[in-house]
This record gives structure tokens, C-alpha cells and sequence, in this order.
């Protein structure tokens, strides 16, 4: 009986030690998530008044030179067109 309380007492100690050393830097930041609306009202923008509605992918990440497709109509003819993220904030520039 008393060895099991040692070791319990050891193991208690180890795991102390071990969340104490734990370095909160190590855990990288979360991702830089857009707003899939705000995206697609951008693209929307961008493409022109014409365009009747956008689709674009709903989890983007924020990453420098990124780039995705959205689907946008015109009188219900759908088009594609090719996005491009910069500077790692969500900046949106249109492919041609």
C-alpha cells in the first residue's frame, strides 16, 4: 500500500513538473478566418453590378497568395472566377 502512494506521489510530481516547463509560446495562434458574406459581397463588387449572386467557399483562411474559386450568375448563367488573398488579412484580388 505505501509503494502505490509513493508512486502516485512520484507520478503527481512528474506531471507538475511537466505542465510548469510547458512554454505557452509554443502554441501557434489561431487562424485568421474571413467572414464567407463579406468575401462574397467583395467578389460581388468587384465583378460588377450586373451579377445577380455569388457563391464562394465558406472556410477560407486568411493566408498570404492564397487562392480559391467562386461561383458567380449573371441573368442565371454561372461563371467562375479565380480569387487571390493577400498580405495575409484577407485582401481580395480578382485572377484575370
Amino acid at each position: 500500500m505505501a509503494a502505490s502512494s509513493v508512486v502516485v506521489a512520484v507520478c503527481a510530481v512528474i506531471v507538475t513538473i511537466k505542465v510548469l516547463n510547458t512554454d505557452p509560446t509554443d502554441v501557434p495562434p489561431d487562424p485568421v478566418v474571413l467572414d464567407p458574406i463579406a468575401v462574397q459581397e467583395t467578389v460581388k463588387a468587384r465583378i460588377g453590378p450586373k451579377t445577380d449572386r455569388v457563391s464562394c467557399p465558406v472556410y477560407l483562411v486568411a493566408e498570404d497568395d492564397r487562392t480559391f474559386s467562386c461561383t458567380y450568375w449573371v441573368k442565371d448563367i454561372p461563371n467562375t472566377v479565380e480569387v487571390k488573398l493577400s498580405g495575409g488579412q484577407g485582401e481580395i484580388s480578382l485572377v484575370t
